[in-house]
This record gives C-alpha cells, structure tokens and sequence, in this order.
C-alpha cells in the first residue's frame, strides 16, 4: 500500500491522516483498551506497539510485502494477540509428577481493525475448500461469513484516498500500472478500507459512529467516504408514514390518522363493501425510512431507499385464527413503488372485497413491510467503486471485485432478520 503513502515525508494523505487518526481514536475508547498492531503480506507479522501506525502513514518502506494474506489475517481474529511467555505449572498433590498444564486461552481482541486497499494477493493459493492457505476473494468472504455466523459484527468502511505510486495487478501476474491521482480530482482518488470486526456487536456499532464522525473531516469530497454494515440493524425507531387516499377514491375509502408517537406505526381504513363489484379501490403510503445512523454514509437517500423491497401480508396471527369458510374480508395489494430525490417512498396499493363470496364482510389485519433486497441489489457505491480489470490507469480509481466480494457478505443471515420498516393496516367494512 506504499503509494497510498506521500513520497514526500512531509506531506499528508487521506491514508496517512486516516492511520493517524486511528491512532489517535484509540485513546478516547471507554474502557480504556491496549493496542496491538501488525502487518499483513504473505504472513501476519508479530505485535507492534501503537505508534507503528504513525511509522506507516509517513513512511513508504513501511509496505513491502508483495502478497496479501487478507484470509489469514482474519482467521486469526478469535484468537488472543497476547502470547503467554511461560506455561503456567499447577502442581496436584495427588500428582507426583507434577505435569506442566497449558494456561486457559485468553479471549481474542475486542476489536479488530484491517486496514487494505480490498485486494486479496496470494500467489500461492489453495485449491482446498477449506482455504486453509492462499487468500482470493472466496477465501476472504468465507472467513468473514463464518465470523459472522458465530454472533460477530461487522462493517467495511470505504475511503478515497490521494495515491502516488505501482498498483499491481492480478489479473494479469506480473504486470505494474503506473497511477497517480489528480489533487483537484476525487473521483480519481484510489480507496482503501477498513475492515471492522467484534465479538461484541453493539460495542462496535458505537465505536463505528465515532469513528466516521471523525473521519469525515479528513475527507476531499462528501461521497469520499462510504459505509457497508454486514451486521448492524439498518433501521432505528418507528416508521414514519401517511396513508393518502385521492378524491376518487374517497367515496370508497377512509382512513382515520393514527395517534402521535405510534411504534409500530398503524392505520385503521374503511373499504365500501361494493368494492367487490366496483373493482380495487387505490390508494397511497408515503414513507420516510428510519435509517441507522451508521447506515446513513452507505449512499444518498435515494440509493438507500432503492434497496428496500416491499412486501404486503396478513398478520400470522389474525391469518390462522378460526376464518369463516364464507365470510368475506379485504385485500390488500402493492401495485408500484416510486422513490423522490429525498428517499420517501411512495408505494400506490389498492384495497378491496372479492367477489365470488356472500358472507358477511369482517376485519383484517395487514403487514407492508420492507427489507433489504439482498438477492439483488447492493448499495451504488460499491457498483461504482468495482472493477472487473486492473491491467490499465483507468481503472485504478477503482478496487477489483470489490462488488462480488462485498456481495457475497452483504446477503447473510443476520441482515435477514431485520425488516428495515414495518406498516401495519387494519382494514373493515
């Protein structure tokens, strides 16, 4: 990462400042934490004190290693980073010999910090499944995904940075682009990231927010700086919503306001029984998405809002209670999204009674709930900061496979559970 590093001692990157600042972040960590710092190319180096950071965001010949052993790094983040010296000796009075034990191992790190320019270097890679050697891509995603399968948190933070230096490609072995950003230019700024990783998620989701609050002045633009959570609940309180019923509509349909500070938020409407002759009857939702705060730096309103997907659905409980085999009751269907420059969504759905039954009409209750669209899509930021090549300077603004990498990681079954909005609809005759 030598050219993310000012060939002059004296001049200050968005690398170095970023290594300074993790440095100096460390001192305002309550409770007070101890520092362990190493360094990743082909093997994991032992400790080095804090100001090591402060060494590598001045000096270039901090970074020579040729290789990049990202899975290796990771797969030692349950292990402890402290090493014991000597064995501990307990002596059993009903032992005679008097055998050494081996101490109880100590708890891994409780936070872990990798600091990369995203791309997995390995020249001797493994073919084994199990990737217990080499470090490409699928390696690197398993490791993370199994971290995450046993409870741990995760974010990646992406930065640009100004470079000056050789990127050296994988796709083509061997091969050296010569790159230099342009100072005026941030879109032409190389990124780096920040991987993120605890035992303790909701620790680190507090050490994040710090964190790209002070980062954020280090930045040359306002897109500079990007945030992925692999772990952390993209939603934070009560949906905001209004039901919006047209004057067509009106003689059909009625809603009555809920009441102030709803959580969940939730509608009572009416549906003109008719509706079964007359055909659905549309209507509006129009909903501003209670985003984290951490997810807030993951793109503009709009791209956020345009990874949710919608769903409408009677509530379990109501659905699998005793029904009426003849008794009629509403349905409730999403018809189109749309989404405005400031992130409200507007979903148009329709309401109505179906034919084909003569039972009395009764009540139901209904669920629109949006969730991330992990199948699918994936935050525009890392769309655009991807490449599929690195042999040539016009794309090395850009990070190789960056979008499968992060793909792969973004869809896991922490993310599933939560629904980023929940709106509920109770509807009657």
């Amino acid at each position: 990462m030598a050219g993310y590093v000012s060939a002059d001692r004296a001049g200050q990157t968005v690398f170095s400042r970023t290594l300074q600042e993790l440095r100096n972040f460390i001192t305002i960590i309550t409770p007070p934490i101890d520092v362990v710092v190493k360094r990743v190319d082909s093997t994991i180096s032992d400790g080095y004190p804090d100001s090591y950071l402060s060494e590598a965001s001045l000096n270039r010949g901090v970074f020579t290693g040729k290789e990049t052993d990202l899975a290796g790094a990771i797969s030692l983040f349950e292990k402890s980073v402290i090493v014991k010296s000597e064995k501990a000796t307990k002596k059993n009075d009903d032992d005679k010999n008097g055998d050494e034990v081996d101490p109880a191992p100590l708890p891994s790190a409780r936070f872990h910090v990798l600091v990369t320019d995203g791309v997995q270097s390995r020249t001797n890679q493994s073919a084994d499944a199990s990737c217990l050697a080499g470090s490409d891509q699928t390696c690197v995603r398993k490791r993370i995904l199994m971290l995450i399968s046993k409870g741990w948190g995760s974010y990646v933070i992406g930065i640009r940075s100004d470079f000056q230096g050789n990127v050296y490609s994988e796709v083509s072995r061997g091969s050296v682009v010569s790159y230099q950003s342009k100072r005026r230019e941030p879109a032409s700024f190389r990124p780096f990231y920040i991987y993120l990783f605890s035992p303790d998620r909701q620790a680190l989701d507090k050490l994040v927010s710090v964190l790209t609050s002070r980062l954020r002045p280090l930045l040359a633009s306002e897109d500079g700086l990007r945030v992925l959570s692999l772990t952390s609940a993209y939603s934070d309180g009560p949906t905001q919503a209004e039901v919006k019923v047209t004057k067509e509509s009106s003689s059909m349909l009625s809603e009555s306001k809920p009441g102030r500070h709803q959580n969940p938020t939730g509608f009572t409407m009416r549906v003109d029984i008719s509706s079964d002759k007359k055909g659905p009857v549309p209507f509006q939702i129009v909903t501003t998405l209670p985003w984290a705060a951490n997810v807030r730096d993951g793109g503009t309103p709009r791209e956020l809002a345009e990874l949710v997907t919608w769903t409408v659905a009677p509530v379990r409980a109501e659905a699998q209670s005793k029904q009426n085999e003849r008794a009629r009751y509403p349905e409730i269907k999403i018809t189109n999204q749309e989404i405005d420059a400031d992130g409200r969504v507007v979903l148009t759905a329709t309401a109505q009674y179906p034919g084909g039954a003569t039972g009395k009409p009764l009540w139901r209750s209904y669920c629109i709930e949006g969730r991330l669209n992990l199948d699918q899509q994936i935050p525009q930021w890392i769309k655009q900061w991807s490449t599929n090549l690195d042999t040539t300077a016009d794309a090395a603004n850009k990070t190789l496979y960056l979008e499968s990498t992060l793909l792969g990681l973004w869809n896991n079954p922490i993310l599933k559970e939560h629904p980023v909005a929940q709106i509920f609809l109770r509807v009657g005759p």
